[in-house]
């Protein structure tokens, strides 16, 4: 299954990219960086440090655990049980 990452694009509205398809990022005019995918160049809101953090960051799995424990904070806790 593709992971897909929710990114904004320049002109406004956002693009779902599959990381594993961007052949190459580009810091661009401002903060802006264009990335390429299957030869398409798309312009995205961010710098470059930013969207490639946003593009390499490891995809959490159900077998890495659960969350860490959350004793001791306050607030809402949801569990899904299971």
């Amino acid at each position: 299954m593709a992971r897909l990452v929710v990114l904004k694009k320049g002109g406004g509205g956002r693009v779902a990219v599959n990381p594993e398809m961007v052949t190459h990022v580009r810091s661009a005019a401002g903060a802006f960086t264009d990335i390429f995918v299957g030869g398409q160049q798309i312009a995205i809101e961010g710098t470059f440090d930013e969207v490639l953090h946003q593009l390499s960051a490891p995809m959490r799995r159900a077998e890495d655990g659960p969350p860490a424990s959350i004793e001791g904070q306050r607030g809402l806790t949801f569990n899904s049980g299971g």
